[in-house]
């Protein structure tokens, strides 16, 4: 089925990125207009559109001023949403209505990821240009030169046919050196790479619903997520993003997905990225025949066989924690995974959902993207995601944000910590101490009440009482130990601990 493009017509937010003033001018007044204030789009040859403010609400002129630099970087920062090719800079002259006198002009360049990268494509072919003129001299000028490396390369030919006549032909090399036996007897073994990626979370994560964490020290980091995918066509684009910017993310996939793409599956996992289990299909809430146990359990193993990590992470597909796979996923001590940023990409046009994520933007939030659509939906020639976040990893970056995984952003909240030795050693001699159950030490509260809340440890079990055992029966111990026998060792000395026994009663 095909569909026909003749009655397309591009939305008002797309003519403005191609940078048409009248949308320009549309857009902004849209903005501007219930704040009094009238905006002109003029265009100009060098891509610098010229904008003519006017006050139009009777106000003092040196309210106007003061408004100057605010009203400068909401303009600016509009532009620089849309990440258009064809906006360089503006030039800003305002006026009051009926002052024929300016009030302020002045110039901006737009620094956009758009504009970073056509100017990167001026610059290598300035230096493209700049090279055939160097290579073109040298070439001119120097015809000894050239004889000369025609020469070496002759005599570097016939010196090596010579010694390859003397000497025995050495072995193939191949792909893999392991097993290689050297001249001294010893073999090279070359351990293969690892099979298997795990990504696991915290026992205090495990069987939780987790929105978002509070990190220590209000440390800047933050998790993209992306749900629905792999997709054949958005998820490569999404894949060199993060490559290029050096960013890890989490990928939520679906068993159907991974089946129809496993070799997008394993580069995911190739490329360092968490995965995580969404399902094997998109269910909605209104579904009744719902078979966890194939949902959650048979997407895990599919995953496991398909690209050889094993994952605690899950996510349901409409996000609603009453379900029966989210049940079945915490008894099987998995971390429930929403998100507390909604992109809302399926819907928006790039700005928008560009505008969305940098204004709630928060440390130990989790953004919610996706990299392929729901079943039955069709796929678009252009991914909002893809056109948004090269400029959104810029923004949050530029604020200080580092991208982290959600194993990683779990593992922040809640640090391993090793288990310390016993200081008092094992002594068979005193008895094994009974602590009593502490009435405040209770499994993890449901998540269900409170889904965006965040995950805090268990209050420790209170001590049992101790008692030290008197020093009357101390000393007898001690000496009925040196009549029975001779070894040193059985003597306690001040120096060593005293085994403790629990209060009676």
């Amino acid at each position: 089925m095909t569909y026909s493009t003749a009655l397309y017509q591009p939305s008002l937010l797309e003519l403005a990125q191609a940078g048409n003033c009248q949308a320009l001018t549309y857009w902004m007044n849209s903005l501007l207009s219930p704040q009094g204030v009238q905006i002109q789009v003029q265009p100009a040859p060098d891509q610098f559109f010229k904008i003519l403010i006017d006050f139009r609400r009777p106000r003092r002129r040196e309210a106007c001023l003061h408004l100057r630099e605010q009203l400068t970087r909401f303009i600016c920062y509009r532009l620089w949403t849309l990440n258009s090719d064809a906006i360089q800079g503006v030039r800003l002259v305002a006026r009051m209505t009926g002052d024929p006198k300016l009030l302020w002009q002045t110039s901006v360049r737009i620094n956009s990821p758009a504009g970073a990268r056509r100017r990167h494509r001026r610059r290598q072919q300035t230096a493209s240009q700049m090279r055939f003129q160097l290579l073109r001299s040298l070439f001119m000028s120097s015809f000894t030169l050239a004889g000369f490396l025609i020469g070496y390369w002759l005599l570097h030919g016939a010196i090596g046919r010579a010694l390859e006549q003397d000497e025995p032909s050495a072995p193939a090399l191949t792909d893999s050196l392991s097993g290689v036996e050297l001249p001294n007897g010893q073999i090279i073994r070359i351990p293969p790479p690892p099979s298997q990626t795990d990504f696991t979370v915290p026992k205090q994560a495990e069987g939780t619903v987790v929105s978002q964490v509070d990190l220590p020290n209000a440390e800047k980091l933050i998790a993209l997520t992306f749900d629905n995918g792999p997709d054949p066509e958005i998820t490569p684009q999404i894949l060199d993003i993060l490559r290029q910017y050096q960013v890890q993310a989490t990928f939520f996939m679906s068993g159907v997905k991974i089946e129809q793409q496993p070799d997008l599956a394993r580069r995911i996992v190739a490329e360092r990225h968490a995965v995580g289990n969404r399902g094997w299909n998109w269910l909605s809430a209104a579904d009744q025949n719902i078979d966890a146990e194939h949902e959650v359990k048979d997407t895990a193993k599919l995953i496991e066989e398909t690209t050889g990590a094993k994952t605690a992470l899950f996510r349901p597909s409409t996000g609603d924690i009453n379900s029966p796979l989210v049940n079945y996923a915490k008894r099987h001590h998995q971390a429930v995974i929403l998100w507390s940023i909604d992109s809302q990409d399926p819907l928006v046009a790039a700005p928008i959902l560009l505008d969305n994520v940098l204004r709630n933007a928060q440390p130990g939030r989790i953004v919610l993207l996706h990299d392929g659509l729901n079943h039955g939906s069709v796929t678009p020639t252009a991914s909002a995601t893809v056109q948004a976040l090269p400029q959104m990893i810029t923004a949050l970056q530029n604020q200080g944000y580092q991208f982290v995984t959600m194993p990683q952003l779990l593992q922040r909240q809640h640090p391993q910590s090793e288990a310390s030795p016993d200081p008092n050693g094992s002594d068979s001699r005193a008895p094994a101490a009974s602590p009593k159950a502490s009435p405040k030490a209770s499994p993890t509260a449901s998540p269900e009440t409170s889904p965006g809340s965040n995950l805090k440890p268990d209050a420790a079990p209170a001590a049992p009482a101790l008692q030290k055992p008197s020093p009357e029966k101390t000393s007898s111990e001690k000496t009925s130990s040196e009549k029975t026998s001779g070894d040193k060792r059985q003597i306690p000395s001040r120096k060593q601990p005293i085994a403790l026994v629990p209060a009676p009663g």
